[in-house]
């Protein structure tokens, strides 16, 4: 009986983030708005978190990727760091999209009430809140777009075990500077917003299972391949999975050859490619994912 109990209270709990994609800590900045007598500004910083995760999806589905899954938090839409489905450079021009586009509209808004005055009471709500949250986010710190950022980053260099522990730490870095300024805010200028800012990046942390993700387009899904006119690439052995996904179209099947180090070639078609992505990093090369000795090896 109780285990029966345990079980649907899990899978109800289930049912309530599927349908209701917040983060605890968006409620958390809901409720502050509201102490506050606030709701018309907490709509306002919606719709500009909304404008910055359109930044997100766009470059995203540009790039060959779609948000599969999302929960919204007071910082965005909160991220998977740990799934290595992206290219590195694909991850960091994504992460960078957000903050570029606050910043962006931040800029505009200026020039708005600076070309005409009497639209300043308007666009100045707007100008602060898309500045706080594009440069909050460039804190290189899990799980912001500064943290994904520094992750793809370090992920050319080092496993990605490793580049995600260091954004982690960095998050617990900060989480403790900035809960310094809240205590030096008490007895200087209370400032409450320090501890709102120190919650709202250890939630991020803590609450892992509030994590979207983004995923590849399922380019085999599509009816209309072409079997009969494929496409062929040559590549060499130190190219990634993500250069050679990004050769995969939509209406057409592609055969990759691969030549080695060892002067051999090997053949991988769009399948092969496509099922390596869902085992290894994007930035992993043929070299790395078959090793110098695979084709002596055989399959």
């Amino acid at each position: 009986m109780q285990y029966s109990l345990k079980r649907n209270w899990s899978r109800l709990k289930e049912k309530r983030i599927k349908y209701f994609p917040i983060h605890p800590s968006f409620l958390l900045l809901f409720l502050w708005f509201v102490i506050n007598q606030n709701l018309q500004e907490f709509l306002l910083f919606v719709l500009v978190v909304l404008t910055h995760e359109l930044g997100h999806y766009l470059v995203a589905k540009r790039s060959g990727y779609k948000l599969d899954s999302f929960f919204l938090a007071p910082y965005g839409v909160s991220l998977n760091y740990k799934e290595a489905n992206f290219d590195s450079f694909d991850e960091i021009k994504i992460a960078l999209a957000g903050p570029v586009v606050n910043i962006f509209i931040a800029i505009f808004g200026v020039a708005l009430f600076w070309i005409f005055p009497v639209t300043y009471s308007y666009s100045i709500e707007i100008v602060k809140q898309s500045l706080i949250l594009g440069l909050f986010n460039l804190l290189p710190c899990y799980p912001l777009d500064g943290g994904r950022i520094l992750a793809g980053i370090l992920s050319g260099h080092m496993p990605r075990v490793k580049a995600i522990k260091i954004v982690v730490l960095f998050n617990f870095i900060f989480s403790g500077l900035i809960f310094i300024m809240f205590v030096i805010s008490c007895f200087v200028n209370f400032n409450p917003t320090f501890a709102l800012a120190c919650c709202f990046l250890l939630c991020g942390v803590i609450q892992t299972k509030y994590e979207g993700r983004y995923k590849l387009m399922a380019l085999l899904k599509k009816k209309t391949k072409n079997f009969s006119k494929p496409l062929t690439f040559a590549v060499n052995s130190s190219a990634t999975l993500g250069e050679m996904l990004k050769h995969i179209e939509v209406n057409k099947f592609t055969i990759f050859y691969c030549l080695f180090k060892d002067g051999k070639t090997k053949i991988l078609d769009e399948k092969i490619v496509l099922e390596l992505s869902l085992v290894y990093p994007l930035s992993a090369t043929l070299d790395e994912i078959y090793g110098v000795n695979f084709l002596s090896k055989g399959d």
